[in-house]
């Protein structure tokens, strides 16, 4: 039996090293410090997109392309006027003299208060009209399209790029994406890219074809509005002599030497002429209100007189109008964008739907694990042809559903290469008869406001003597007074009619010279 001593030497002996052994566990964990890479933050320890991210030389060549592209379509809405495809410039001081009447309709009221010209009237039109607005608006959201071409693109390579194999078997990690995936870019991005820009070259030919719209609109109004005042003025003056005409023959009938019938003519006319005012005056009305409507003003808006100007009297030969008219007219050129996009559209849905010059057999992704070894469930490389993709087969799978719409997409485009056809014969015709319109006009000028105004000024005049002098009747006076006034507005409608035909002229042509 052994002695207590001895027990108690011996579990002094087994316990002892084990309270050191806890003592250092104990103090290691008190003060243990994780290392520096599980300290920093997750992010930090990921490369960033951009990095992992390699698109190829061709696809980072197209996305500049389209992004510089956007760019020139920004720059060509700033009014600086360096832009030639514009429908109409007008001067940059003035420009910028009448740019707060963008968005202050006092400043453009008072800038029509006075005696405005036609040039104010165009760039208020240009500034102010909701038309040009709306489809300035229209054509900026179009040029959102550039992105959205991409965009797609760019989402399928940053899922590349965050779901690489953790488990590549051998050799350095991989992406996930397919090299089927990666085919199609840049082409197919490419022909996305250049249907973009014939659907912006559209919204940018309907926002030009606003602008001409109003312009013109704006233009015919103030000729009108000219021939207008003219009118009222020349028609007061007539009324005036035949008033005066009215009191000598109530003289002449209360000394005796002239009739009862003397007196009532020229009352006659002068209700005529005073009815014709009333009409000038509310069409007056009527055209201040159109003014209104154009430059987008509050109906309580004052429009003063248009500033008296002379219209552009050349006459520009047909052999210059016809080529200037087939390469700047908007409808043309719209018809001629959306040829070009409905032929992109085709070669794009042919590229997606009819196989490419190889059968892509030969593609290798690398998926190490799943492909090497005597385990591998997926064989590197093709060993069959699928039924689609056989001999005399030459479209994809399901191909039936595409190829409808692919031959839709080629009936809408012989339809369009008609259209544009039709265009241009009614281009050559347009232009043909605006000019035939603008030389009447200056003919008519010639005739009613030279030789014809003239000789009936002086035949009134000799009118008015003779019957003075007794020799001729009432009516004669009436009648010389009458064909002077038709004479005189009828120069005054020529004169503005060439203003008119003029701008009527440009905008088949597209383009204000």
């Amino acid at each position: 039996m052994k002695s207590p001593a001895l027990l108690w030497m011996i579990a002094a002996a087994l316990v002892s090293p084990a309270c050191s052994h806890h003592a250092a566990l104990l103090a290691s964990y008190n003060t243990y410090s994780p290392p520096a890479l599980a300290l920093a933050p997750v992010s930090a320890s990921l490369p960033p997109v951009a990095k992992v991210k390699q698109p190829s030389a061709a696809a980072s060549r197209t996305v500049s392309q389209m992004a510089q592209m956007r760019h020139r379509w920004d720059d060509s809405l700033k009014p600086d006027g360096k832009n030639s495809n514009r429908f109409y410039t007008p001067s940059p001081k003035r420009l910028v003299a009448l740019k707060p009447a963008a968005t202050d309709a006092t400043v453009a009221a008072r800038a029509l208060s006075g005696d405005f010209t036609l040039e104010t009237l165009e760039i208020l039109t240009l500034l102010r009209n909701p038309e040009v607005i709306a489809a300035e608006n229209t054509f900026r959201g179009k040029l959102n399209a550039y992105d959205q071409v991409t965009n797609l693109d760019d989402i399928l390579q940053q899922y590349s790029a965050y779901t690489q194999s953790v488990m590549p078997g051998v050799g350095t990690p991989q992406g996930a994406a397919s090299p089927d995936m990666k085919f199609p870019f840049p082409g197919v991005t490419a022909l996305k890219g250049e249907i973009v820009q014939q659907e912006v070259r559209i919204a940018r030919e309907a926002l030009e074809t606003a602008r001409r719209t109003a312009v013109t609109s704006a233009r015919n109004v103030y000729w009108n509005l000219c021939y207008n005042y003219s009118a009222l003025a020349i028609t007061r003056s007539t009324l005036d002599l035949i008033r005066q005409l009215g009191l000598s023959a109530r003289k002449r009938y209360e000394v005796g030497k002239g009739m009862l019938q003397d007196m009532v003519q020229p009352r006659i006319q002068q209700a005529v002429l005073e009815e014709r005012l009333q009409t000038l005056r509310e069409t007056d009305e009527t055209l201040q209100s159109d003014i209104r409507s154009i430059a987008n003003l509050p109906p309580e808006t004052k429009i003063g007189a248009p500033y008296r100007q002379e219209p552009r009297r050349d006459l520009p030969p047909l052999k210059t109008l016809l080529p200037l008219a087939m390469k700047n007219r908007q409808e043309l050129k719209t018809a001629r964008a959306m040829v070009s996009r409905a032929e992109r559209m085709i070669e794009l849905g042919e590229t997606e739907t009819y196989p490419r010059f190889t059968q892509n057999l030969s593609l290798f992704e690398n998926k190490a694990v799943t492909q090497v070894g005597s385990f591998r469930t997926e064989e590197p490389f093709a060993v069959v042809a699928e039924a689609s993709m056989g001999q005399g087969l030459p479209q994809n799978p399901w191909f039936g559903f595409n190829n409808a719409y692919l031959q839709e997409t080629r009936d809408n485009l012989e339809a369009l290469r008609r259209n544009l056809i039709n265009i241009e014969n009614n281009t050559r015709y347009r232009v043909r008869e605006g000019r035939f319109k603008l030389a009447q006009a200056l003919r008519g000028e010639t005739l009613y406001a030279g030789a014809i105004a003239g000789l009936s000024k002086l035949s009134g005049e000799t009118v008015r003597q003779r019957y003075e002098s007794g020799i001729a009747g009432m009516r004669d006076v009436i009648d010389a007074y009458m064909a002077w006034l038709e004479a005189r507005l009828a120069g005054e409608r020529s004169r503005s009619d060439i203003g008119i035909a003029r701008a009527s002229l440009e905008a088949v042509v597209g383009k204000s010279w």
